[in-house]
């Protein structure tokens, strides 16, 4: 595997002053708090391992923030909660795991996710990605980047940020989302999600949710932020 980005480059990702920690080799064998062990006893050791440098991480970038050694337990849908005050996302993908942080009050939400950045596979752009979404890839750019597997990523980081405020599972079809390249920059910049999907719940307009992207080494990573209403 090659390098991680440096946590300066994940924050990048956020309209948002967020705290970053990229789990140490460290972090997959610490010790889960009492009140997080509850929700990872019975899973198998590989998930135990990701849990835990998860939890470590964000715990860590909430110090960052000023923040103490709380628990971050679960609900009962199995995402983060979060002490008060805060918001924040979890990512995991081969070999990574890392974790934002932001105050409430600089961000109503955050979304990240890392993947690895193998293409996606035709099977699964069909169910990840929209015919109108495929034929504007083919639009784009070829400069290195996957796009039907980073408008993968992009619905995810999305998710991650719209679900807390709505608690409204999405398909991956309900949305949709349109890249830009940053100026200068070949391999990140922004993108802009649409939804899709009239009967589901919008705390905002698709337009107040701020994307970003990166792609480095065998990875891709997104962000996206919904700032204080």
């Amino acid at each position: 595997m090659k390098a991680f980005p440096d946590e300066h480059a994940v924050t990048e990702l956020f309209a948002a002053p967020v705290a970053a920690c990229i789990a140490t080799p460290g972090m997959f064998t610490a010790s889960v708090l009492v009140e997080e062990e509850a929700y990872i006893r019975k899973a198998v050791p590989k998930r135990q391992s990701e849990y835990a440098a998860g939890r470590a991480a964000a715990r860590m970038a909430i110090a960052k923030l000023g923040g103490g050694p709380e628990a971050i337990s679960a609900d009962s849908d199995r995402s983060p909660r979060w002490p008060i005050g805060f918001r924040g996302s979890i990512t995991h993908c081969e070999g990574f795991c890392s974790a934002v942080v932001v105050r409430s009050t600089d961000a109503a939400s955050v979304g990240f996710d890392a993947e690895l950045a193998d293409p996606l596979g035709q099977e699964l752009c069909h169910l990840v990605c929209r015919p109108s979404e495929l034929a504007y890839f083919d639009t784009l750019s070829r400069i290195g980047v996957d796009w039907p597997k980073l408008a993968f990523s992009a619905k995810e980081a999305f998710y991650k940020c719209y679900y807390p405020c709505t608690r409204s599972f999405l398909w991956f079809r309900d949305v949709s989302v349109f890249f830009s390249v940053t100026q200068g920059a070949k391999r990140g910049g922004d993108f802009a999600v649409v939804m899709e999907n009239e009967t589901k719940p919008m705390p905002r307009r698709s337009a107040d949710f701020v994307g970003r992207w990166m792609a480095q080494g065998d990875r891709i990573y997104t962000g996206v932020t919904l700032p204080p209403a």
